[in-house]
């Protein structure tokens, strides 16, 4: 009966005896097929057929690791894998070109939901049941969002094993995607709304001590992020062209405090005019002396706020108003909303608030829901009666009718 052959990588039986006068009582032989093509012996002593086993299993083992040029194999755990995949990730982000954030909550969900759970089983035990199980689990426990993260930090983990040769499919890709709530309908602050708003901000003096009405405006004239906007520096507005470039955005990243980062897409990054109303708020503001590397929004000392804190005093601001309903992003709805009834293009739109897909901005950021009276003006131009009006018939009914006589 002939030998089967054997694939790359791969051993045949392994073969254990005791041998007199060897370096230890046992030793134990397998064929291996290197990633050569050739097939040669291997073997390895010990002081027990167990002994010399597992030592020549070891031995395999590495040498199919260092011919696939990965670090994991097959029998490596799904937590020794995500820790090369997350060291990765943090490599990438220390080149630019990955956010400081999005390595903090891979981290966050690692540690919390996947490593607790599945993080213990070796890679060749991680079948697409297994991981389905598991994704499903964290969408009843905790929520769509996490399972979405958790989910794909089990496939980018699963994809290098494939990379490195470990596992010969990455079994994440074959699970449905999972759909969360329903996204409330986009809304924006009607001009009733904003007169209230700025009329109540200034008349808070708490929020005018937290320099919140300025602050309000600018989201308003802009549509930048909270972070976008507390990153911007006095070198990146001219106030002579109401020019404004949006480079970056603030993070604050656990363990190494606020970090100014490049924005997280190069649509991101834009050129964006200021109004009239805009360029003379901030020109009020810089008059009180200020340096071209600080921000626009800055401490009493100078420095950058932090994202979160500007956050939480706009949301007890706006409790304190009587808007409930209003978030960080309303203000780049209703900047959008502004926009689309001013008769721009869905793609200046986008370009406004830094999206590199228009439907993006089509379906998230735009609060009108009214009719429009161009698109009923655009209909009343192709009334289709006109055509028999012009030739002197008559209207299609009349026609219908002597046909039938």
């Amino acid at each position: 009966m002939a030998r089967r052959e054997l694939e790359v990588g791969a051993w045949g039986d392994v073969s254990v005896q005791r041998v007199k006068g060897g370096p230890s009582p046992v030793v134990a032989r397998a064929r291996f097929r290197g990633f050569d093509g050739k097939v040669r012996k291997v073997e390895r002593w010990g002081p027990s057929p167990r002994g010399a086993r597992q030592a020549l299993l070891a031995e395999l083992e590495e040498r199919k690791r260092r011919g696939s040029g990965g670090q994991l194999t097959g029998a490596s755990t799904l937590s020794e894998a995500a820790e090369v995949w997350l060291s990765r990730i943090q490599r990438l982000a220390d080149l630019g070109q990955r956010s400081p954030g999005t390595v903090e909550t891979y981290g966050r969900q690692l540690e919390g939901h996947v490593l607790p759970r599945i993080g213990g089983l070796r890679l060749r035990e991680l079948t697409t049941p297994v991981v389905d199980r598991f994704v499903l689990d964290v969408y009843q426990d905790v929520g769509a969002a996490t399972a979405r993260t958790c989910r794909s930090i089990v496939s980018g983990a699963l994809s290098l094993a494939v990379r490195q040769g470990a596992i010969a499919a990455n079994p994440a890709r074959e699970l449905e995607r999972l759909e969360g709530t329903r996204a409330k309908e986009p809304r924006a602050l009607t001009s009733e709304e904003q007169a209230k708003w700025f009329m109540g901000m200034t008349g808070d003096q708490v929020a005018v001590r937290q320099d919140l009405v300025d602050f309000s405006a600018f989201l308003l004239a802009t549509g930048l992020r909270i972070g976008e906007a507390l990153a911007v520096l006095w070198t990146e507005v001219d106030l002579d062209t109401g020019a404004l470039t949006v480079t970056s955005t603030l993070i604050r990243v656990t363990g190494q405090g606020l970090l100014r980062k490049t924005t997280k897409s190069k649509a991101g990054q834009r050129a964006l005019l200021l109004p009239t109303w805009c360029v003379a708020m901030l020109r009020r503001r810089s008059e009180v002396g200020v340096a071209p590397d600080e921000p626009i929004f800055a401490t009493v000392d100078g420095r950058f706020r932090d994202p979160r804190n500007v956050s939480r005093q706009l949301a007890d601001a706006r409790d304190r108003l009587g808007f409930g309903w209003v978030t960080s992003h309303t203000w780049r709805k209703t900047m959008a909303t502004i926009l689309d009834g001013g008769g721009a293009s869905p793609r200046m739109i986008a370009d406004q608030l830094g999206h590199s897909r228009v439907s993006m901005s089509l379906d998230f950021y735009l609060g009108r829901r009214s009719v429009d009276p161009r698109v009923l003006a655009a209909l009343e131009a192709v009334d289709p009666r006109r055509f028999t009006l012009e030739s002197g018939g008559q209207s299609g009914g009349s026609v219908a009718q002597g046909e039938g006589t």
